[in-house]
C-alpha cells in the first residue's frame, strides 16, 4: 500500500494568480497540498484588477482556498484570513507554512492559529526581507525578529542576506533554505529562433529590424530606469548599424515621465502590463534583458532587490541577462561578468558596449544563464529544493518524538 503524502498548508497573498501557483504542482508529488490565497474581487496588481491575471493555465493537483481578507481592502503585510480557523478545526496537516514577511499580520495569526489548533504541525516561513531598519523602527522589528526565530519550526529565506538576518536573531541554520519562493515556466519561457522574434515583435508593435533592450518590472525610480535611458542614450550612438532599441514593460509612478521621454525619442517604447503568459512573448523578442535596480537607503521605503524574478525569467528564453549590483541579483545571475555597479549610468553604458560589440560572447553569456535557469530556477528544480528540505525537516520531527 502506497504511503500517504504529508499534508501541507500554503498561506500567503503571492498565489492568489494561477500562474505563481504552478510550484505547487511539481511540489505536489511529495505533498497533498492546500493553498489559502487572497480572493479575487476587490484586489489589485499593477494598477489591474487580479481578475485579469488570473488565468486557468494549468490542471491543479492540489486544493486552492480563497478565503476572505480584512480588511477588505488589504496590503500585503497588513490583512488577516476569515475562516481559517475553521479550516485548521477541519482538517489536519503535517506542516503549516506562512508566505510572508515576520512583522505580517497574517504571519502571526497563522502562527498563533496554528499553536492552539494544531501543535502537532510543524509551522514555517518563508520570507526575503533583506535589509535592516535603523532607528526605532529597527528596534522594534529585531524585537519581531527574536520572537519570530523562537516561534517558528523552520524558515525559507529567498535570498542569503536574508538568510544572515534570520541567522543573526536566533534562526537554527540547520532549519534554514535558501531558496527562490517562484519558479520559472519553461514550457512559456522558452527560446525563439530569428523568425519567432520577428513575429513576436510585430504582435507586440516593436521594431523588426532592431537590437532590441528590454526591461520589465515596476515604473520606479528604484528600479534603475533613469539610469538605464541615460545608458541606452549614450550607447546608441555607437552602434549605428544596429538600430538600438529599448522596451520597458511595466506601469508605475514614472509612467508620465516615460511616456513624455517616449515622446522625444522614439528609440524608447512602452508597453502596459499583462499576463505571465503574454509577458513570456515580451521577453523571447529580446536580443538583451537589463535589470538595473540601485538601493533605496533612506526614507520609508527602504529596499534592495530581494530576487528579480524578471532575471530567470529573461534567462529562461535564452536572452543574455544583465543585472546591477543591488541586493540578491549578483546571487541570482551568478556570474560577475554580467553585473554592472548599481546607481552608475556609465558602468551599464559600458557594459552595455562590451556586450554589444561580441556576438560570440553574448550568444556563450545567453546559453550559460539559459542552463542555469534550467538547473535551479523551473517550478520542478524548485520544488525539488522545497521538497527534500521540507521532508527532512518533517523526518527530523518525527525522529524527535
Amino acid at each position: 500500500m502506497k504511503k500517504p503524502r504529508p499534508a501541507l498548508l500554503i498561506i500567503g497573498h503571492t498565489y492568489s494568480t494561477a500562474f505563481n501557483r504552478r510550484k505547487l504542482n511539481p511540489l505536489a508529488d511529495d505533498f497533498d497540498i492546500a493553498c489559502v490565497t487572497w480572493p479575487l474581487e476587490g484586489s489589485m496588481l499593477f494598477g489591474l484588477p487580479l481578475a485579469d491575471f488570473e488565468q486557468a493555465d494549468h490542471e491543479p493537483r492540489y486544493e486552492l482556498l480563497r478565503l476572505p481578507v480584512l480588511p477588505r481592502s488589504p496590503s500585503v503585510t497588513r490583512y488577516v484570513h476569515r475562516g481559517l480557523g475553521r479550516l485548521l478545526r477541519r482538517r489536519s496537516f503535517d506542516i503549516i507554512l506562512v508566505d510572508s514577511e515576520p512583522w505580517s499580520f497574517i504571519r502571526w495569526q497563522v502562527c498563533m492559529l496554528a499553536g492552539l489548533i494544531q501543535p502537532q504541525a510543524l509551522f514555517g516561513e518563508f520570507t526575503w526581507e533583506n535589509i535592516e531598519r535603523p532607528g526605532l523602527k529597527g528596534k522594534v522589528l529585531s524585537m519581531i525578529y527574536r520572537l519570530a526565530t523562537r516561534t517558528h519550526d523552520f524558515s525559507i529565506a529567498g535570498n542569503q542576506a536574508c538568510r544572515a538576518i534570520l541567522l543573526r536573531y536566533g534562526a537554527d541554520a540547520e532549519a534554514n533554505l535558501v531558496a527562490a519562493q517562484l519558479g520559472v515556466e519553461s514550457a512559456d519561457f522558452r527560446p525563439a529562433d530569428s523568425g519567432e522574434k520577428t513575429r513576436l515583435r510585430i504582435q507586440l508593435g516593436l521594431p523588426t529590424d532592431s537590437f532590441l533592450i528590454g526591461f520589465c518590472g515596476r515604473f520606479t525610480p528604484s528600479k534603475g530606469i533613469r539610469e538605464l535611458l541615460a545608458a541606452v542614450s549614450s550607447v546608441i550612438d555607437l552602434f549605428p548599424q544596429r538600430n538600438v532599441h529599448l522596451t520597458l514593460l511595466g506601469h508605475g509612478e514614472m509612467n508620465a515621465e516615460l511616456a513624455a521621454f517616449a515622446a522625444e525619442n522614439p528609440w524608447l517604447h512602452l508597453l502596459a502590463p499583462r499576463p505571465h503568459r503574454e509577458v513570456a512573448c515580451f521577453m523571447r523578442c529580446l536580443d538583451l534583458f537589463v535589470l538595473p535596480s540601485k538601493p533605496v537607503r533612506s526614507g520609508p521605503g527602504l529596499w534592495e532587490e530581494q530576487f528579480g524574478h524578471v532575471l530567470i525569467e529573461a534567462m529562461a528564453a535564452h536572452v543574455p541577462t544583465l543585472g546591477s549590483s543591488s541586493g540578491a541579483i549578483p546571487e541570482v545571475i551568478a556570474m560577475p561578468e554580467a553585473i554592472f555597479t548599481h546607481s552608475d549610468s556609465y558602468a551599464l553604458a559600458q557594459m552595455l558596449e562590451h556586450w554589444m560589440r561580441d556576438d560570440s560572447a553574448r550568444d556563450r553569456l545567453a546559453a550559460a544563464q539559459y542552463q542555469r535557469t534550467l538547473e535551479n530556477y523551473t517550478h520542478e528544480a524548485l520544488a525539488r529544493t522545497w521538497s527534500t528540505f521540507l521532508l527532512q525537516r518533517l523526518q527530523k520531527h518525527y525522529a524527535a518524538g
